[in-house]
């Protein structure tokens, strides 16, 4: 029963994508994130304590609250809640709605495009800049917006039925989205965010590893592309995010990063890969495929030790 919970969400996620609207469940716990740590700051000021309090807090109740609707509506129930919690088709949608304006030559046009889901100043990119831009979105975020949350509701599912598997894509979104209010090194952050950024940093682990190898197999070039993710492993900020990066980069013969140019300031990232430097357009209709292809691979990964699992091997 719990595969119905994937098909439930996967296709929900065909049919409809990602609405956007302020009463999407994501959005409005940004906005509870915002009031929780107004008050936890309020009460007891820029402190790892107060951060962490907020986090509990949210994590918790959200997961909770999950767990309870999951145990009422069982399988069909936490499908709907992973639905919520996953964005492979945004992810496509967002990765062409950067080619086709390219395609056309409207340049400004897929820089709009481009900042609707990256940071970075697009007002300075060429064309090559941008589709570079598009290329490390949708591998990085294959981890963070659709990956992550089958790892977790996966285990959660095996674990502990429909329940768990609910209570599992929440706890993974509600855990990525705080890491993105909360998660900067920056002054108001650095305490505050901490049990953020480093709960985030702890769910992506494993997820991120095995996003890399799914890239391998899905790419038909394995050896190629997993090397590419090892050498690179490091080569980031973030213990988990060159893990696809890097492995997109090895599977389509490429190379990404490179200094980056954000609102306040260039950051001096290192190349990941050894491919060509000059990008395409055809690189983001073949990122985008990659995409599509590499998820069920990485499905097919967990059910391996899910059937273990079931068969009484756990």
């Amino acid at each position: 029963m719990l595969w119905l919970t994937f098909l439930i969400a996967f296709g929900l996620d065909l049919l409809l994508g990602d609405p956007h609207s302020k009463w999407h469940p994501v959005a409005m716990f940004g906005r509870l994130a915002e009031r929780t740590e107004k008050q936890c700051r309020e009460y007891f000021g820029n402190t790892v304590f107060a951060g962490g309090l907020g986090w509990f807090l949210l994590v918790g109740g959200c997961t909770a609250a999950a767990w309870g609707i999951g145990l009422l509506t069982g399988y069909i129930g936490a499908g709907v809640i992973l639905y919520g919690c996953i964005a492979l088709r945004s992810l496509v949608e967002h990765t062409l709605a950067v080619a086709r304006p390219l395609d056309a030559g409207d340049l400004p046009a897929a820089r709009r495009a481009l900042g609707m889901v990256v940071s970075r100043d697009t007002s300075v990119l060429d064309e090559n800049g941008m589709i570079r831009g598009a290329l490390e979105s949708i591998s990085e975020n294959l981890i963070d917006a659709v990956n992550s949350a089958i790892f977790w509701a996966m285990l959660g599912g095996v674990l502990f039925g429909a329940p768990g598997a609910a209570a599992g894509a929440v706890l993974l979104r509600t855990v990525n989205t705080l890491d993105a209010c909360w998660g900067y090194r920056d002054e108001r952050y650095l305490k505050f965010g901490r049990i953020a950024a480093r709960t985030d940093d702890f769910m992506h682990w494993i997820p991120a590893r095995l996003t890399a190898l799914a890239v391998a197999v899905a790419s038909g070039h394995f050896r190629r592309t997993l090397g590419t993710a090892w050498k690179h492993r490091h080569h980031h900020p973030s213990p988990n995010s060159c893990w696809g990066m890097a492995a997109f980069a090895g599977a389509l013969g490429i190379r990404l990063g490179g200094p980056t140019a954000y609102r306040d300031g260039t950051e001096p990232y290192p190349y990941w890969g050894d491919g060509r430097a000059t990008l395409t357009i055809k690189d983001l209709w073949n990122a985008a495929r990659l995409c599509l292809i590499s998820v069920p691979v990485f499905l097919l990964f967990l059910s391996g030790p899910a059937i273990f699992w079931w068969s009484g091997g756990g």
